[in-house]
């Protein structure tokens, strides 16, 4: 679903006003090829994050 989206310029001008319609047109015609892939391609990244020290924050809370 796609909603009406305005384009204003600099100074807050509006300059156009796309439909919804040209909208669907537009993705459907572009095709898969402008879509981001969130695809998990290896996980070295996650690994990452589970190496790394978290160093303390002097204002974080502690538990009781």
């Amino acid at each position: 679903m796609f909603y009406e989206v305005k384009v204003f310029d600099a100074r807050g001008e509006l300059k156009k006003v796309l439909s919804p319609k040209k909208l669907s047109n537009r993705f459907w015609k572009s095709g898969e090829q402008n879509l981001i892939d969130f695809s998990d391609k290896d996980n070295s990244s996650s690994s990452d994050w589970s190496n790394k020290k978290v160093a303390k924050d002097e204002y974080q809370l502690e538990d009781r």
